[in-house]
């Protein structure tokens, strides 16, 4: 299994290869707010669209805020999920 070493609110992270910031974050206690994202283990459903905008993050290098329910990580990434930036933007979403 290949995994992946990030950084999530200065909480070093370790996960699987093809795991979102939302999972990556919420193994580690970190709360992302979602709106459209949904996950129903029990039936076998999940949607993430991204189009909602409510879970985004900041991640250095990125000049854009990422989706964090469908942005997968990658080796050395850094996000800041409650940065002045991505609390503003997920203001004026709403």
């Amino acid at each position: 299994m290949d995994t992946v070493n990030l950084t999530i609110d200065n909480k070093t992270v370790v996960v699987k290869k093809g795991t979102t910031i939302l999972e990556a974050a919420s193994g580690v206690g970190v709360h992302v707010p979602t709106l459209c994202h949904m996950k129903l283990d029990d039936l076998n459903i999940e949607n993430k669209p991204g189009g909602c905008r409510i879970c985004v993050v900041e991640v250095e290098g990125r000049r854009n805020l990422a989706p964090a329910c469908c942005t997968d990580v990658y080796e050395g990434m850094e996000v800041s999920t409650h940065s002045v930036r991505a609390i503003n933007a997920r203001r004026t979403v709403m």
